[in-house]
């Protein structure tokens, strides 16, 4: 058995231009501490290593006995030659990446078996999710000098396998699912009984309002309710949802892996549903929802993307939230006011929303009942 030591990788980083993007930032780094210490407390991860612009969340990590690169926010900053040449430069053999807001409900099994695969099976790639994944391990690690650097993780073990990887899954539950992307993210972890110590904190100040996501939890512990989804809606969580619930669903799922196929970079997304909102409008398109489900969970993002417009984090996140006075672009505002007003509960969100995050919700809603939830 190869036993070369297991280097985890972690980047966390970026640039604020609103006080709801400073708060996601908070609760990410929350996130990253968080999850250090789980790691460290996984005898198969060896070394972890954090690359960050934001010198207070380095100071904190290297506390933890970490290492740290600490760089300022630099305009040429590219996610795949910096991750490449942390390889180059520590010599590493089997990398374990992860984003700073990926699977903060992760356990420790969950990284041990990451670690372990890595030190058992060559030639491999191990990703958290196939279309757009957040957490990627592989090994030989110079496989990614011979890849073209991605300029964002999404596409990073779609890469590496197009190079020859051999792509393996982790087990698949919400845990290794759910990252924080949007405030909605945040509100359903902040109501988790397992979020770390930090991140709890951290959530403990937001001042949300829970009431959709409280309609939801209650929809659907409710025989025959209608869920209604719509966006980047994959197999699984249909699958997970109607093991565990008497729901009805009712799904239109487009533009799955949009990121990592380049899609959303070269303009190419369009939407069905973009398409009928254009034609009937935003309250009309609302008041057949409202005909037809109980609750929304609605990604926006491809909603966004169909529109062809540059919407920016703070209109986008404070959409999520219906925070109307702090949403410049009219466009976005309306529909959220439109959505708002809907007869019935309407979630905004991104990806996670119609992913991991519901199923987070859902694992929750299966313990309180006193069940035991079903592996896939």
């Amino acid at each position: 058995m190869v036993s070369e030591k297991v280097s985890v990788i972690i980047f966390e980083g970026g640039q604020t231009r609103s006080a709801v993007e400073e708060f996601m930032v908070k609760v990410r780094q929350a996130v990253v501490l968080d999850n250090i210490e789980k790691m460290k407390k996984v005898p198969v991860l060896d070394d972890i290593r954090l690359y960050t612009n934001y010198q207070d969340l380095a100071e904190k990590a290297a506390a933890l006995g970490i290492d740290v690169t600490w760089r300022p926010r630099v305009r040429d900053f590219h996610f795949g030659k910096r991750l490449a040449g942390l390889v180059d430069k520590y010599r590493l053999h089997n990398v374990f990446y992860m984003g700073g807001a990926a699977c903060p409900l992760i356990r420790p099994e969950d990284l041990a078996f990451v670690g372990e695969t890595l030190k058992r099976e060559k030639n491999v790639v191990i990703v958290n999710n196939v279309q757009s994944p957040d957490m990627v391990a592989w090994s030989p690690g110079e496989a990614i000098k011979h890849i073209e650097p991605p300029e964002a993780d999404n596409s990073l073990g779609y890469l590496l396998r197009k190079h020859g990887l051999r792509r393996v899954l982790i087990p698949n539950s919400a845990w290794i699912n759910f990252d924080l992307d949007t405030p909605t993210d945040l509100m359903i972890l902040a109501r988790h009984p397992r979020a770390g110590q930090r991140t709890a904190s951290e959530l403990a100040k937001a001042g949300f309002d829970y009431t959709r996501l409280d309609a939801l939890k209650g929809l659907l512990a409710t025989k025959n309710s209608e869920i209604g989804m719509y966006g980047r809606v994959g197999p699984v969580i249909m699958n997970w949802l109607n093991m565990h619930f008497m729901v009805r669903l009712r799904v239109f799922s487009e533009e799955r892996g949009m990121k990592a196929l380049g899609r959303l970079d070269r303009g190419e997304v369009t939407s069905l549903i973009g398409h009928f909102i254009d034609a009937v409008g935003f309250e009309k398109f609302f008041d057949y929802v409202a005909q037809v489900c109980d609750v929304m969970l609605f990604d926006t993002r491809v909603l966004f993307a169909h529109w062809k417009r540059e919407v920016s984090e703070n209109d986008r996140f404070n959409a999520d939230i219906y925070r109307l006075s702090e949403i410049r672009d009219p466009q976005v505002r309306d529909f959220t006011q439109a959505a708002m007003e809907c007869r019935v509960p309407v979630l905004l969100g991104g990806h996670s929303l119609v992913s991991g995050g519901l199923w987070a919700l859902g694992e929750q809603i299966v313990a309180e009942q006193g069940r035991q939830s079903k592996p896939l």
